[in-house]
This record gives C-alpha cells, sequence and structure tokens, in this order.
C-alpha cells in the first residue's frame, strides 16, 4: 500500500514538473501549452540523446575554468610575493 501511494506521489510530482516546463516553454516560445505538451516527448527523447555530448561539453568548459582559475591564483601569488617586481595591473 505504501509502494503504491509513493509510486503515485512520484509521478505526480513528476507530472507536475512536466507541466511547469511545458508552461516555461509555451511562454518563451509564444505557443500554445497544448501544442507544446503534444511535442513534449519528442523533446524529451531528443534531450535525453544529446545528454551525453551536453555533460561531456560542460565537463570540458568547467576543466578550462578551472585552469584560467588557478593560472590567476598563481599570477596573484606570484605578485604578492614580489611586489617590486610585478605592479599593480593599470599603473
Amino acid at each position: 500500500m505504501r509502494r503504491g501511494l509513493a509510486l503515485s506521489v512520484v509521478l505526480s510530482a513528476a507530472g507536475a514538473a512536466l507541466y511547469k516546463r511545458a508552461q516555461h516553454v509555451a511562454e518563451t516560445e509564444q505557443r500554445s501549452v497544448g501544442e507544446v505538451l503534444r511535442e513534449l516527448p519528442g523533446r524529451l527523447s531528443q534531450d535525453l540523446r544529446t545528454l551525453p555530448d551536453d555533460l561531456r561539453a560542460a565537463a570540458e568548459e568547467g576543466r578550462h575554468a578551472a585552469e584560467r582559475r588557478s593560472a590567476e591564483v598563481e599570477d596573484d601569488y606570484r605578485q604578492a610575493a614580489n611586489p617590486l617586481t610585478h605592479p599593480p595591473e593599470g599603473v
């Protein structure tokens, strides 16, 4: 009995989330919610197909951002250790 209740709660929440997403897409694309809901299965399928590539791209972007920030921090430490040889920028 509890599993059935838990499943119905999960399905209700998922349905509400999908409907809210459809409303957002409809507003963004200036279309009806019904039209967006009809296309939603195809959109979800496409999103799932591109998910691995999207995750790889996000990981690569994160790695590059971390490398840039690491270089900035190293430069800050170098400037702090040798203030006379590295004047502040803009001076």
